[in-house]
């Protein structure tokens, strides 16, 4: 497949070769800071070794999502001979930050997906939060939870051996170290934020309001009191199915809480296959002018 788009870096190719000469399946796990070209790689990782095989891409950056919409974990598997097929797990947020057991939980139960369906390369895009001592400990749970056979670290110096060197004597880890590829454009906040917008914009396109009875289904993630409209009106939320993968996202318009009755504007989808709803921490405004799309009300801990 055929990507003009895609800048190769130094020690890509090689990397390639490693990993195709395994066995599968194989993990691979991409860590780096933002704007290092992580997604980049994931792209051509997935590209070059689909000639091998069944390939998985499993996308942890819930702000720059690049296989759902924002605030959610993606799965992508491509196989050359049936359609490529996608899942989601809905995190809630658009930063790990104040939702580290929806994003490794999300990631755990997306890899396990891609193994069952026969994936013999797996590539992990991790979220790009590394500083601090709080997304030290973070990734290195991802890390240990998720036990890959390579790690793959894009660094600009040194910033990621202190991680680095709890599996450096791991029996059954590989460390590779790459530079960040001269091409990787740094990207201010504002442009981030904007990324995210569009994207919501364009997965709500043809969105129409429904009626949704919270009565038969369950309820978790931040669960606001249904009586007090500042901690519902706008908030998005996942309609799940049954094994906790999210259906379709939704804003909601408003509830009722003595019929407990929600208005939810989300695209079109079978509402049958629902058994849960997820409440996640972000209030997003759709017609609100750029740049002021997403929120966080007072009593949530977390920013994207």
């Amino acid at each position: 497949m055929n990507d003009p788009g895609l800048s190769i870096g130094e020690g890509w190719q090689d990397l390639v070769t490693v990993l195709a000469s395994e066995p599968a399946p194989q993990r691979t796990y991409i860590i780096g800071g933002t704007d290092s070209g992580k997604s980049t790689l994931c792209r051509y990782l997935t590209r070059e070794l689909n000639a091998y095989g069944t390939t998985a891409y499993i996308d942890c950056d819930t702000g720059q999502s690049a296989i759902g919409p924002p605030t959610t974990v993606g799965l992508a598997i491509t196989d050359r001979n049936v359609p490529a097929t996608s899942l989601l797990r809905f995190v809630g947020a658009t930063s790990p930050r104040g939702h580290l057991l929806q994003t490794l939980t999300g990631a755990k139960r997306l890899l396990e997906t891609a193994v069952s369906a026969g994936a013999s390369a797996v590539i992990l895009d991790s979220p790009g939060y590394i500083s601090g001592d709080a997304a030290f400990e973070f990734q290195f749970q991802m890390i240990d939870l998720l036990q890959p056979d390579h790690i793959v670290a894009l660094q600009r110096g040194r910033e990621l051996e202190r991680l680095l060197a709890n599996f450096r004597r791991h029996p059954g880890i590989r460390i590779h170290r790459l530079g960040i590829s001269p091409a990787v454009i740094t990207r201010p906040p504002a442009e981030r934020r904007r990324y995210r917008e569009e994207k919501f914009r364009a997965y709500f396109v043809g969105a129409e309001v429904h009626e949704v009875s919270l009565r038969r289904l369950g309820l978790h993630g931040r669960v606001p009191d249904l009586r007090k409209p500042v901690q519902v009106h706008r908030r998005l939320v996942a309609l799940c199915d049954r094994w906790n993968f999210a259906i379709a996202l939704g804003v909601i318009g408003s509830a009722d809480p003595e019929t407990r009755r929600m208005q939810v504007l989300m695209p079109p989808v079978d509402r049958s296959r629902a058994a849960s709803i997820q409440f996640g921490s972000l209030y997003l405004d759709l017609a609100a002018p750029p740049g002021e799309m997403e929120s966080y009300s007072p009593f949530e801990a977390t920013r994207g």
